[in-house]
């Protein structure tokens, strides 16, 4: 019995094997790639160019003496905010002082030796009128009437000769005013002093600068453009420039654009001023502008993104049927996050934006979200 009830459990195993071997495995299901896409259209694309400068002070004036002198005072050091007239250097001013003095006094005597003349050649007229009318009544000799013409004649020389004085004293007392004056240093321009290079009692000349203010109220940024954009930079223009230090975007205007090249470079200068009021931007930090220069209509764009590029070579991958599809582009103008996409596509077809470095070549893919319209 026992040997029966063995033989029998041993064909049932043998059953359930053999019917567990002739099951067909299931079919591994394809694993589909959630991607995000966009329908490629016509739009209007500002054309940027990205260019990278230095900025500099809105003014940077190195201060020069226009007389030789040693210095007095220095009431001034670096860092200080000072206004248009205000003393940045005071230099000894005795020998100015003196010969301002003497000056003065040389005008004061030539105008006092003008006004004896203006006297002169009065009594002198008076004289030669008195004297013509005894003359023509014969009660004077013809020597006593020339001597009164002469004599006329001599003041009004004289007259002429004191007024040359005056004049000539009237120069040299400019002269010297402006000598005196030129002892005292001041401030061209409302700014901060950047620089002082000179201590009380060096002397100081006009060959060299002793100290220098910059205008901080504005700055400005020079870029180099080539040729082919100059054209469409205008001046007044808006520009955004990013100062990198601050991680700030300040929208500057354009204040010039050289009408000439630069030899070397074969560049043309742009110059766009910052606006600085509160003293943020320094003098020397590197600044990023997007200069607009031109506009193409109605061209086909992506987003950055959605375009890859290898050695030269773009691509972007479309939908067809669900599929991944590879297809060659070529690109032309950048604007912020769109691309002109030139040749290879045609409005309408659903392109990759997000999920393309993911897919291959005919790989199966889910659109999750259409760009501009409702997730899926």
């Amino acid at each position: 019995m026992k040997r029966m009830l063995y033989v029998v459990g041993l064909f049932v195993v043998l059953a359930i094997s053999l019917t567990g071997c002739g099951e067909k495995p299931k079919a591994q299901e394809e694993k589909l790639v959630p991607v995000e896409t966009i329908k490629i259209s016509t739009t209007d694309l500002t054309h940027t160019l990205n260019a990278t400068g230095e900025v500099a002070a809105g003014a940077d004036v190195n201060v020069m003496p226009k007389v030789t002198g040693r210095v007095e005072q220095v009431p001034v050091k670096v860092g200080d905010t000072v206004h248009k007239g205000q003393v940045l250097i005071q230099l000894e001013g005795n020998d100015a002082r003196n010969a301002l003095d003497q000056a003065e006094a040389g005008l004061a005597l030539a105008q006092a030796n003008l006004e004896h003349a203006q006297q002169a050649l009065k009594d002198a007229q008076i004289n030669f009128e008195r004297k013509t009318s005894l003359y023509e009544a014969q009660a004077i000799s013809k020597l006593e009437f020339e001597q009164a013409e002469s004599g006329l004649v001599t003041a009004q020389t004289n007259l002429k000769v004191s007024e040359a004085q005056v004049r000539q004293a009237q120069a040299t007392l400019n002269t010297t005013q402006d000598n005196y004056n030129n002892a005292t240093i001041v401030s061209p321009i409302d700014g901060v002093v950047a620089a002082v290079n000179v201590d009380p009692g060096e002397m100081v000349s006009p060959q060299a600068s002793p100290i220098t203010v910059v205008q901080m109220g504005t700055t400005k940024v020079k870029v180099n453009v080539s040729e082919n954009v100059v054209d469409a930079i205008k001046a007044d223009s808006k520009v955004p420039v990013t100062i990198k230090a601050l991680n700030k975007t300040v929208n500057g205007t354009v204040l010039s654009v050289s009408p000439k090249a630069d030899p070397a470079t074969r560049a043309f200068v742009v110059e766009i001023q910052l606006p600085n009021e509160k003293g943020e931007i320094k003098p020397g930090m590197v600044a990023r502008l997007n200069l607009s220069t031109g506009t193409s209509s109605g061209v086909l764009a992506l987003p950055v993104d959605a375009v890859l590029e290898k050695d030269g070579q773009y691509s972007v991958f479309i939908v067809e049927d669900g599929k991944a599809k590879e297809v060659s582009v070529k690109v032309g103008v950048t604007s912020g996050e769109s691309i002109e996409i030139t040749s290879g596509l045609k409005q309408g077809q659903t392109v990759i934006v997000t999920g393309n470095r993911l897919v291959g070549e005919g790989q199966k893919v889910k659109v999750v979200k259409e760009l501009g319209g409702a997730s899926k």
